[in-house]
């Protein structure tokens, strides 16, 4: 069965939140911010954040690999110089896959893959 988490986004904060309840009915989403204490409790509007679906997979050093993720492909390999990817949902093969800076579709090989970052605090890291 596949594990089902997200996180969000907080586009006033700009912050990363663990979410750990959605209500679509109301609108809104709980959770705790990342690196902060757990048992605090925040409460967003739904259409405040950026919500990011777990893709089920975890990178090769044992991170949780989600959509919206920057990962590079070239762990390991000598004289290859870094090539940073996103993780995106595509709704053509309904799966997530690895895109480059061009929006090419790349194999996905999540146990190849180094996370690095994500698009929202580290939007400098991407190959341009």
């Amino acid at each position: 069965m596949k594990y089902v988490k997200f996180r969000a986004w907080s586009w006033n904060r700009k912050h990363m939140l663990e979410v750990h309840n959605i209500d679509f009915l109301r609108n809104k989403i709980t959770g705790a911010w990342f690196q902060e204490d757990p048992e605090e409790t925040e409460v967003l509007q739904l259409d405040s954040c950026e919500l990011q679906q777990f893709t089920g997979f975890h990178d090769m050093n044992g991170y949780e690999i989600y959509e919206g993720d920057i990962v590079d492909d070239t762990c390991g390999r000598i004289g290859v110089p870094q090539s940073t990817h996103i993780v995106k949902w595509n709704e053509k093969d309904a799966g997530f896959c690895v895109y480059d800076y061009r929006g090419t579709n790349l194999p996905w090989k999540p146990h190849l893959l180094v996370l690095i970052g994500n698009i929202y605090e580290n939007p400098d890291i991407l190959d341009k």
